[in-house]
């Protein structure tokens, strides 16, 4: 590689380097003046000469001269310390135009968000493209038109924080903060991967507390009851009873499809959208209470596909007159506590604004199934089998001890205390 020297009492470098003798192989050292005295310039004259003795491009070459201009500019941006990601990416752009005489692709944050939805959608179940859609969203309104339209890599690390800073700061539960860091990350990882970006901003971003996040919690049969009691409808009474003794998620009961239980050998055989993709199939037997209520049901589609609930499938999950509203008003009428709140709400304007979830909902009819499961002594296998559960980690976090069996534990327990002890 060249390099510099001066001659004694001279103030211009010379540029030192070795080229080929043609007729015999052997390696020449050359030694010419560069005509600059700043090292900076005299270095890249150097390099420049040694690839032309070189044979690599011609010093008199145009296309040497056009990148000679450039690199002469970049190199007054990087010495005022004015260089930025959109301004380098621009001289690679005319770098690349002048050496192959195509466009360098700029992606900009949306449009590549948007192919990321397009390639995700072929295989997401709805409910993940849901929370796909609906992250991407708020991650794009965060940044604005103006940076949502610019280029993929202008995102930094430290905006990333700023964005999870700003979603705590709405009140955004922990757990919650962490699914859309982990989504936004995807795409990111994604461009990584296709060569459109050197690493991933997501990547190095600290994960955030989750101590602000309530865990479910499963209903007593007494409440489960009071539950059926107060639903307003057979529809839902059927619902509610479908997803305490299947574990069905609230979207899956809603639409479940009469095609999917026979009533004859009683048994439910459902695929999950949650698992859908993974084609996880699920077979439940009926229980006697839900399959009572199935055998009088009223079927006015004699259709396969037909819905078993035909109005409640129509309904949404999460707007204002959806089913988990519906539900949350249910538990009002049959006075049964939604648990502890994630968080405290403000009543300051534009503090604390995020949702607050509650520890128990319609999800918890399906902590409720798995509970009852494990309170009856099937096996965590059987139990991993009826709910559709894949790994025991996730398994774990439905199947709550039952507080009854507990006390009776504790009431084997041999007592410390003379008085206390059986005669």
């Amino acid at each position: 590689m060249a390099s510099l020297r001066k001659r004694t009492g001279s103030e211009v470098w010379q540029a030192q380097y070795y080229v080929t003798d043609p007729t015999t192989g052997a390696l020449l050292q050359v030694r010419k003046s560069t005509g600059e005295t700043n090292k900076k310039k005299a270095l890249a004259r150097a390099v420049e000469m040694e690839r032309s003795a070189q044979g690599a491009i011609p010093d008199d070459d145009e296309q040497l001269q056009r990148i000679k201009a450039i690199h002469s500019d970049l190199g007054v941006e990087i010495s005022r310390s004015t260089l930025t990601t959109v301004s380098l990416r621009k001289y690679f752009s005319a770098f690349t135009r002048i050496l192959t005489g195509d466009e360098m692709q700029i992606v900009t944050i949306k449009a590549w968000c948007d192919e990321w939805l397009k390639r995700k959608a072929r295989d997401a179940s709805k409910a993940t493209m849901a929370r796909y859609t609906g992250h991407s969203k708020a991650f794009l309104a965060w940044l604005g038109d103006t940076r949502a339209n610019k280029p993929l890599e202008t995102i930094t690390t430290g905006d990333m924080e700023q964005w999870k800073r700003a979603l705590q700061d709405r009140g955004v539960v922990g757990k919650t903060v962490i699914s859309y860091l982990k989504d936004i990350g995807s795409i990111y990882r994604a461009a990584v991967r296709e060569g459109l970006l050197t690493h991933n901003p997501v990547g190095a971003v600290e994960t955030p507390d989750t101590s602000d996040s309530r865990e479910r919690k499963p209903f007593t049969s007494e409440e489960v009851s009071a539950l059926i009691k107060a639903a307003p409808s057979e529809e839902w009474r059927g619902m509610i009873l479908v997803a305490a003794y299947t574990g069905l998620r609230l979207g899956d009961a809603a639409r479940l499809q009469w095609d999917c239980v026979d009533l004859e050998k009683k048994m439910i055989t459902v695929t999950p959208g949650k698992t859908k993709r993974k084609k996880v199939e699920v077979r439940i037997p009926i229980h006697p209470d839900l399959l009572n209520y199935l055998l009088k049901a009223t079927i006015t589609d004699d259709s396969p596909e037909a819905p078993v609930f035909p109005k409640l499938s129509r309904l949404g999950i999460g707007d204002r007159s959806g089913l988990s509203q519906t539900f949350t008003e249910i538990m009002a009428a049959g006075k049964v506590s939604r648990g502890k709140p994630s968080r405290e709400q403000s009543t300051e304007k534009g503090k604390h604004a995020g949702r607050v979830t509650y520890e128990r909902g319609f999800h918890s009819l399906r902590h409720t199934f798995t509970t009852w499961l494990r309170t009856a002594g099937v096996s965590e296998e059987d139990r991993m089998s009826l709910t559709g559960h894949s790994t025991r980690d996730t398994h774990a976090i439905y199947s709550h001890a039952n507080e009854d069996n507990l006390r009776d534990a504790m009431a084997k327990l041999s007592s410390l205390t003379p008085s206390q002890k059986k005669k």
